[in-house]
This record gives structure tokens, C-alpha cells and sequence, in this order.
């Protein structure tokens, strides 16, 4: 007879699983917070009835090797290289700053409270709180659509060098131990080894990878595809650790590589069920973890709270110190604040070297985990809050030297004159440049509005009137001419900061006529009722071109096919006026 136990504990944890995001759902809380609950019902802190923790904390790690990769495939070694300004330089001051000033805090306290502990120990403290978790905050950022908005960029700039940063921590760990006194020409030869591994690791992959995924697609046989993608994936995460570096990583770098290719949406699709089941568990494991009395849990929820404040504003701070405006540094504190998975690992390091003991320990778990239930809640408030918290703000010299800096202004050829007719384009992407390549083709004059320093520096040197700002902030609006444009074109992707915009675009410019572009149907008529006169809205316009050109493949006239995209839009337009009655 097999010994098949685990079995009945992960048809528990289904079924556990199922109910409570059932009634989340009726609740309108995000599927996360039910799975880490899942996990908190059935773990020590619970009934108890999971016992088998290394094998659920297995498939969790797994878990997170596949969400990494899937997210690497939606993210090119291009958009990296974007990226490395916020990874070199905001990875290391965030590091560095949190985990310094964390570890006085965490000094501090502890002698108040009367309970002794070192400054070894404090340090230790410090840094491993520095880091948050990869897996929680990238995947509530992509089930938001957020990752391609400015915080879930910074948020991802400074989470892959945390991720890098996990082996210099580790091996710092070593000079905290009370015993161990490592040389440094150790400690030198083995970091170096680490470097030229990994070094060697990813040359191949980006030389290989591209090779062995075209090699597996060209089979034309599913079954092979989807071994083909778990080797790749599973495959690269094994490399990367034995370099010493993380298996999620690993497996992100790899994604990165097949994103440049024309297969990565093949293999995505393949592993999307094989994700989302494993990073299930990744967060049911999370909440399994928790053993703690429940005295002391009002002293570890205050912890987390002072933790998760005292981040976010540092976060917030190295945002601001790379250029970025308030709201978007605030949106990006929040989404990191929280304390990441391979806190768990640095703490138990620490405890196997003597650094904290058992009890520090389980308190440090108990912290970590508090942190991570609430990280879903923060960032969907996240854009609600630094609305809120942009006004009262201004008064910090930093914020309002970033909120009108004069270090980005365009040439006076480009500046749009008091008066002058002419409209202004809100977020310069691939929508942005398309509407101002036809402003400047049919000869109507026109401004931009960026927030992306770097974009703004790239089109000031081709000439294009851009001008830098967040389009919530009302100075930012007036810089790029909204008050006196006929008409506004809103190309971003944040739901929140559109309908923000709008509201003040129509406090100081009520004749302006605003196009807004909208993700979904469901934004749609919010953003009327916020004061839109157009919502173009993608996935709408899309399955128009396509009836359209499946009506032009069958010969329908043309004058036919406008007169059906009419009766579409029109009929779609009465359905969102009658939406937009309602909510009035």
C-alpha cells in the first residue's frame, strides 16, 4: 500500500480553499487574502489539520518558479534594460536605507520593551525585513493590469535586485554568527565563483534558450510543448541555484529570454493552468506558516504596521529621489512595503547560525506573514490613498521641487503659446505618438503630457513638445497648456489617475472636449460620469476591426461595413448612456 497521505491533506486544503473564496468573493475580498486564510484555518494557528508543511512548502516554492516565468514571458531583456536606473541605483539605496534604519528601530524597541538583543542581531533584523515578496506583490499587479504602469515598474526594478540581493544577505549572515569569524579571502573567492557562474549561466540561456523553444514548438505536438516549457522553466531555476542566486530568479531571466521570441505566447499559454495552480499553494503555504499564541498576536500586528509604514515611506523616498512624481512614489511604497518570502529563508538561516534565537524567530514569522495578508488590500487602496495624501504633501521640499521641476522644459520653439488652438495628449506610448503623428501630419498643433523622464528626455531631443508631470497634479496640467487646449486625449492606462484628471482637467478647462482611452467595458462608464465626452474603449474598437475585416474578406461593401460600425457604436453608446443615468 502507497503512503499517499498528502494527498487527502491537499484535497482538504482544495476544498478549504474553494468554500472560503466563495464567500471572499460574495464579500468582494481578492482571492489572495482567501487562500492566505485557507492557510491560517488549517496550520498550527488553526484546526491543525496539515501537518506536512515540507511538501506544501515545496509546491509552493514551485509555485513561484512558474509565476516568474510567466511574467518574464510579458517581459522583454529590452524593457529590462529600461529598467536598470531603478535596479542599480534604486535597488541598492532601497536596500541599504531600510535595512539601516530598520535595524536601529528594531535595536531601539527591543531595549524598551526590556528584551536585550545585540547589535548583530538588530542589523540581522534590518536587512532581512529590507526585502518584500516577489510572488504576492507581482502577482496582484498583474491581475490589476498595473505591472506596465510607473509604480508596477518601479516595483519590479527594485524587486529584481532584492533577488540578486538575497546572496550577498545570505553570506552576510555568516559575519553575524556569534562564533564564526569568516576571512574575507573566503568570502571574496566564494562571491566571486557565484559572479562568473551566473554570469555563465545567463550568456547560455540567452544564447540557448531562443534555440531550444523554437526546436520545441516546431514539434507541433502539445504534449511535448508543455514538458518542453516545465524543463525550460524548472531547468533555468536549477541553474541559477546552483550559481547560489534564487530559483524564481532563475526562472524570470528565462522568461525574459522567450519573450523576444515569436513562441512566448505559445509557451505562456501552456503554463498559465500549471501557475496559477502552484502559486495557490505558494499562498495557502504563507498563511500555514503562522504559529503563534494569540497574546502575542496584538504585538506582531503593531510590529507589521510600523514595519509596513516606516517601508513604504522609505520606498516612497528612493521613488522620489530617481525623479518620480508623489503619487506614483506613494502607489509604489505601498505595493512594497510588505516583507517577502525569502525573509522566511534568511530567517531561518539565522537561527541555524545563532544569530536569533527561537523565539525572535517565530516572531519574525509571525510579522512577515501579517504583512503579506495585508499587501492586497494596500495596493488596490494605494491609488486612493495618494490621491488623498498628494495635497497635503506639497509642503516637502522634495516633492514639490519634483512636482515643478524645471530640469525637463521644452525648447521655446515647442512651447504652446497662451491662446493658441491646439490639443493635448495625455501619456506618450505607442497610443500617444500615433495621435500626435497625426496632429503634426494634418498640421494642428498640439502638447504632451508625460510622466517617464526618460521618454520625456528621448522626444525632447526629436523635437516633440513634451512636457514632465504626474496628470493628476494641477501644475503639471497647466505646464502642458490643458487650460487653454480644445481638446484633451488621455492615453494612459491607470483607471484611477484618469478619473482623477479629468476631474481637475474639467475644474480648469470646462470647454475642452476629452478622449479617453479605456481598458475594459467595465471602466466605462466611470469614466463618463467622471466627465469624458469619448471612451474609445480597446477590447470594443478591437472586435470592430475584426467583424470589419471579416466583412471585407466576404466582399461586403464598404459603405456597408461603416454603416454596421455606426449601428455598433451607436447601440453600444445608448447602453453606456443608460449606465451612466443610472449612477446619477
Amino acid at each position: 500500500m502507497h503512503d499517499l497521505d498528502f494527498l487527502g491533506e491537499l484535497v482538504l486544503i482544495g476544498a478549504f480553499a474553494v468554500a472560503i473564496i466563495l464567500i471572499f468573493q460574495r464579500l468582494k475580498i481578492p482571492p489572495v487574502i482567501g487562500l492566505i486564510f485557507t492557510g491560517i484555518l488549517l496550520g498550527p494557528s488553526g484546526f491543525g489539520a496539515v501537518y506536512d508543511q515540507k511538501m506544501i512548502s515545496t509546491l509552493a516554492e514551485l509555485g513561484v518558479v512558474l509565476l516568474l516565468f510567466t511574467i518574464g514571458l510579458e517581459f522583454s531583456l529590452d524593457e529590462l534594460n529600461k529598467l536598470k536606473k531603478i535596479v542599480l541605483v534604486g535597488g541598492i539605496v532601497q536596500i541599504l536605507l531600510t535595512g539601516l534604519v530598520i535595524s536601529f528601530l528594531a535595536y531601539w524597541f527591543m531595549h524598551v520593551i526590556g528584551y536585550g538583543i545585540t547589535p548583530s542581531a538588530s542589523v540581522f533584523l534590518g536587512f532581512t525585513f529590507s526585502v518584500s515578496s516577489t510572488a504576492i506583490c507581482l502577482k496582484i499587479l498583474t491581475d490589476r493590469d498595473e505591472l506596465a504602469l510607473p509604480h508596477g515598474r518601479i516595483a519590479i526594478g527594485i524587486l529584481i535586485f532584492q533577488d540578486l540581493a538575497i546572496v550577498p544577505l545570505m553570506i552576510g549572515i555568516n559575519f553575524l554568527a556569534p562564533e564564526s569569524a569568516p576571512s574575507f579571502e573566503v568570502v571574496f573567492k566564494k562571491v566571486g565563483v557565484i559572479v562568473l557562474f551566473a554570469v555563465a549561466i545567463f550568456v547560455g540561456l540567452k544564447l540557448l534558450m531562443p534555440k531550444m523553444v523554437r526546436l520545441i514548438s516546431s514539434l507541433q505536438a502539445r504534449d511535448v510543448l508543455v514538458i518542453g516549457a516545465l524543463v525550460i522553466c524548472f531547468g533555468a531555476a536549477w541553474l541559477t541555484s546552483l550559481a547560489g542566486l534564487s530559483l524564481a530568479l532563475g526562472s524570470f531571466v528565462a522568461g525574459m529570454v522567450i519573450a523576444s521570441t515569436d513562441e512566448s505566447h505559445q509557451i505562456s499559454v501552456t503554463i498559465d493552468p500549471f501557475r496559477e495552480a502552484f502559486s495557490s499553494i505558494f499562498f495557502i503555504s504563507v498563511g500555514l506558516l503562522l504559529d503563534v499564541k494569540m497574546v502575542n498576536l496584538p504585538l506582531f500586528i503593531s510590529i507589521a504596521l510600523v514595519v509596513l509604514l516606516v517601508k513604504g515611506m522609505l520606498v516612497a523616498g528612493v521613488s522620489l529621489f530617481l525623479g518620480n512624481s508623489l503619487r506614483v512614489s506613494m502607489m509604489a511604497g505601498m505595493a512594497l512595503a510588505q516583507i517577502g518570502e525569502f525573509s522566511f529563508v534568511l530567517a531561518e538561516a539565522g537561527l541555524k547560525n545563532g544569530v536569533i534565537n527561537h523565539e525572535v524567530f517565530q516572531a519574525m514569522l509571525a510579522i512577515i506573514v501579517v504583512t503579506m495578508i495585508v499587501t492586497p488590500a494596500m495596493i488596490a487602496i494605494a491609488p486612493r490613498v495618494a490621491d488623498q495624501m498628494v495635497p497635503a504633501l506639497g509642503f516637502i521640499p522634495l516633492v514639490s521641487r519634483k512636482s515643478s521641476s524645471s530640469s525637463i522644459r521644452p525648447a521655446d520653439s515647442t512651447i504652446i503659446c497662451a491662446g493658441e488652438i491646439h490639443a493635448a495628449i495625455i501619456g506618450f506610448g505607442v497610443n500617444g505618438q500615433n495621435v500626435a503623428a497625426v496632429l503634426h501630419a494634418t498640421n494642428i498643433s498640439y502638447s504632451v503630457l508625460e510622466i517617464d523622464r526618460d521618454t520625456v528626455k528621448v522626444m525632447r531631443r526629436k523635437g516633440e513638445p513634451i512636457y514632465y508631470g504626474d496628470c493628476t497634479e494641477k501644475k503639471a496640467l497647466f505646464r502642458a497648456g490643458i487650460d487653454h487646449a480644445r481638446a484633451v486625449v488621455l492615453g494612459i492606462s491607470d483607471t484611477t489617475a484618469i478619473r482623477n484628471s479629468i476631474a481637475m482637467i474639467r475644474e480648469i478647462n470646462q470647454k475642452a472636449f476629452i478622449i479617453v482611452r479605456a481598458r475594459s467595458l467595465d471602466d466605462v462608464a466611470a469614466l463618463y460620469k467622471a466627465g469624458a465626452d469619448v471612451v474609445v474603449t480597446e477590447k470594443f474598437e478591437t472586435s470592430i476591426q475584426i467583424f470589419s475585416q471579416l466583412l471585407n474578406h466576404f466582399t461586403v461593401a464598404p459603405e456597408l461595413i461603416l454603416e454596421q460600425q455606426e449601428i455598433i457604436r451607436r447601440e453600444c453608446e445608448k447602453i453606456f448612456l443608460r449606465g451612466r443615468a443610472m449612477t446619477q
